[in-house]
C-alpha cells in the first residue's frame, strides 16, 4: 500500500489480505493498513462443520469437509450454504459497530486510514524494542494522493501479437476440425502461448473434441510464462529451445514437447529447460522434456503424465493423480503432500531416500520380482519420450535398460495399492 502511493500507482491496483481473518475487527485493522478486499478461508469452512483436525491432505476428513471420498461426505457432510452465508452476515455486522464507533460511513473511508492505530508500549523487553512506526508511516506522501483503487480495470500493457496471429491463422482448423500444422518463432516477450487456442477449441468443441483431428504448432525459441497453459486435447505444442514458469498450467490434454536445439553445446540432461511450477493443478494430457524442469514441478498435477529429465526441489507436491517420470536427479522434499497418482525416479548416486518426504509417500525399487508390470510401463513411457524428444539420454536408459532399472524408484502415496497403480491409471483415462 505503502509503494503503491509513493509510486503513483495505488488507484490501479486492488490490494487483498488474507491469512487468519476471523473478526470484524480483523477486517477494520486490514483496511486501515491498506487493504480493500479480504479473504478468508478457515473460518467459513468451520461454519461449515470442520473441526479443524489438520488432516485435509489425508483424503479422511471425518465431517466430510476436505475429501472426495463420498463414504465420508455423505454421513458426515453437514454444510449448507445458509451457514456460511450467516457466518459472514455477523462478521459484516461486527465490521459495522466498529466503524460506528470510529464514526465512519463507508470502507472508503476506512482505507489506508492509519491514524485509527495506536502502537502499544509492548508487554515484553522484546516486544518493546519492536519499532511499528514504519507500518503507520505516511512517508512524507500528498494527501490528496488516491489511498484505494479507483480504476474499473488496467488495459493490459501485452497485446499478444503471436496469439492473435496463431488463432486467425488456425482458426479455420479448429471450427472445422480438421487439425494441421504450423511454425512461429517466439520470444520470452510471448506469454500463454497456446491458451487462446486452447480456449477456442473448448468453447466450440469442449477440452476433448479435437483428439481425433490435432493440431501440432511447432515452436522455436524462448517461450515466456505459461506456455501450453490450459492446453486442450488436440492441440500439440513442439518447443525447440525453452521455456520459462508455468509450462502446461491447468494443462487438461493434448502434449507439450520440449527439446533443445540440435546445434546445443551443452547436456540437455544437466541443463534446465524449463522453469518453476511447470503442470501446476494439470489435469490431463503429456509433457515430455528432454532437459531438467526447476522447483515445484506437477505440483497439485491430478491427471496429466510427464517425464522430464531431472527436477528440482518439492516435485509432486500436493499431487492427487498422473505420473511423473523423472529421469534424473530431484531435488529436496519429493512427494509432500502427495496422496494420488505416482512417479519413477532415477537414483544414480543413491541419494533419493534423504531428499523424499517420508510423511505420505512409500518408495521402492523396482524388480523383476512383483514390479514386472511397472517396469513394462516406465520403459513404455521412456520410449515414448525418445520418440518425441529425441533424448540422448534416454536412449541410453533403453539401450542400458537391464542396468538402469534397478536404480528405479517407484514413489507412491502410503494409501495406495501397488499393484493397482497402473489400473487406477487407466481408468482415469
Amino acid at each position: 500500500h505503502q509503494t503503491l502511493r509513493a509510486n503513483n500507482l495505488r488507484e490501479k491496483v486492488r490490494l487483498q489480505t488474507d491469512g487468519g481473518l476471523k473478526t470484524g475487527l480483523d477486517v477494520v485493522k486490514a483496511a486501515i493498513l491498506g487493504a480493500e478486499s479480504f479473504g478468508f478461508g478457515t473460518a467459513p469452512m468451520i461454519a461449515m462443520g470442520c473441526k479443524y483436525l489438520r488432516i485435509c491432505h489425508l483424503n479422511n476428513c471425518a465431517t466430510g469437509v476436505a475429501t472426495q471420498n463420498k463414504v465420508l461426505r455423505k454421513p458426515h457432510f453437514i454444510g449448507l450454504p445458509e451457514m456460511v452465508e450467516r457466518y459472514f452476515r455477523f462478521l459484516t455486522e461486527e465490521v459495522r459497530e466498529w466503524m460506528a464507533l470510529l464514526g465512519v460511513r463507508t470502507m472508503d473511508e476506512l482505507i489506508g486510514a492509519v491514524e485509527y492505530l495506536e502502537i502499544l508500549p509492548g508487554q515484553t523487553k522484546r516486544q518493546a524494542r519492536l519499532d511499528l512506526k514504519p507500518l503507520l508511516s505516511e512517508q512524507g506522501l500528498d494527501e490528496k494522493l488516491p489511498r484505494r483503487c479507483t480504476e474499473p480495470r488496467n488495459v493490459p500493457f501485452d497485446k499478444g501479437p503471436l496469439a492473435e496471429q496463431m488463432l486467425r491463422d488456425m482458426l479455420p482448423a479448429i471450427k472445422n476440425q480438421t487439425g494441421g500444422r504450423f511454425a512461429y518463432a517466439v520470444r520470452n516477450s510471448d506469454r500463454a502461448v497456446g491458451a487462446r487456442l486452447s480456449g477456442e477449441i473448448a468453447r466450440r468443441h469442449g477440452n476433448y473434441g479435437m483428439q481425433d483431428a490435432p493440431i501440432t504448432v511447432r515452436l522455436r525459441g524462448s517461450a515466456g510464462q505459461s506456455l501450453g497453459a490450459w492446453n486442450a486435447a488436440g492441440l500439440q505444442l513442439h518447443l525447440t529451445g525453452d521455456a520459462n514458469d508455468y509450462v502446461g498450467k491447468g494443462m487438461a490434454g493434448g502434449e507439450i514437447v520440449l527439446r533443445p536445439p540440435d546445434d546445443a553445446v551443452f547436456v540437455p540432461r544437466d541443463t534446465v529447460i524449463m522453469g518453476n511450477t511447470c503442470l501446476y493443478g494439470a489435469t490431463g494430457g503429456e509433457l515430455y522434456a528432454a532437459g531438467c524442469a526447476g522447483e515445484r514441478f506437477a505440483v497439485r498435477n491430478s491427471g496429466a503424465i510427464a517425464v522430464v529429465e531431472g527436477a528440482g526441489d518439492h516435485c509432486c507436491e500436493y499431487m492427487t493423480g498422473g505420473v511423473v517420470v523423472v529421469l534424473g536427479r530431484a531435488g529436496l522434499n519429493f512427494g509432500a503432500g502427495m496422496t494420488g497418482g505416482f512417479a519413477y525416479v532415477l537414483d544414480t548416486d543413491r541419494t533419493f531416500f534423504d531428499r523424499h518426504n517420508h510423511e505420505l509417500i512409500d518408495i521402492h525399487r523396482l524388480t523383476l520380482e512383483g514390479t514386472e508390470a511397472q517396469l513394462r510401463h516406465l520403459h513404455s513411457l521412456i520410449s515414448r519420450h525418445v520418440d518425441k524428444t529425441g533424448s540422448t539420454w534416454g536412449q541410453k536408459l533403453l539401450d542400458d535398460y537391464r542396468t538402469y532399472r534397478g536404480l528405479f524408484w517407484l514413489v507412491k502415496p502410503k494409501a495406495a495399492d501397488i499393484d493397482s497403480l497402473i489400473e487406477s491409471l487407466r481408468g482415469a483415462a
